[in-house]
């Protein structure tokens, strides 16, 4: 058995008939599936990189065996394990918080009441639809003290894709972008 190595990431081991024999390894049977030369194998392999001072800690392994006229030539190949990306699934909103209100005077303290609160507000907008006063959120989940407030002023209502559609297409906008902001800095 010889061991040469060819670069940094690359190791050829000859086996001579003699040394096929010792290990009982046939090159027609040779495969990671059978367990005998899967061990023979990793046992050369261990036996090269540290005879080599090659270091295989995340890095993948490539073998190649090639039958010789007396024996076999493995070529081991090392290459740097690529991570696996990671896969991020964007949940879709299917449906917005969204708030009525009977007149613009519940609206507006309802406004001023969220104002005085700590809680930051962002990306929510105002509508004027049916003689009715429409408060919309652009994100899922808003703050249960907020929510409070809101149920004391106004009546929750289904804020499904079409219907915030329709609002921006068909009722007249009050604020975009930060309505509780922008109309509670004027109270």
């Amino acid at each position: 058995m010889k061991i040469s190595q060819l670069s940094d990431t690359k190791l050829l081991i000859s086996l001579c008939s003699e040394d096929m024999r010792n290990f009982d390894l046939d090159f027609n049977k040779l495969s990671t599936s059978d367990p005998h030369s899967k061990k023979i194998l990793s046992r050369l392999l261990t036996l090269a990189c540290v005879k080599n001072s090659i270091s295989t800690h995340n890095k993948s392994v490539i073998l190649e065996a090639v039958p010789n006229d007396n024996g076999m030539l493995i070529l081991m190949s090392l290459c740097e394990k690529v991570s696996k990306r990671k896969k991020y699934r964007i949940k879709r909103i299917t449906q917005y918080p969204c708030y009525k209100f009977d007149n613009a005077e519940t609206m507006l303290c309802a406004i001023e009441k969220l104002c005085d609160t700590d809680i930051f507000f962002y990306n929510n907008s105002a509508f004027f639809y049916k003689n009715r006063y429409y408060l919309v959120f652009d994100y899922p989940v808003v703050a249960k003290k907020a929510r409070k407030i809101l149920s004391e002023f106004a009546h929750s209502v289904k804020g499904t894709k079409p219907f915030v559609a329709r609002l921006y297409e068909c009722a007249k906008l009050i604020s975009d972008g930060n309505a509780i902001v922008h109309i509670g800095s004027s109270l």
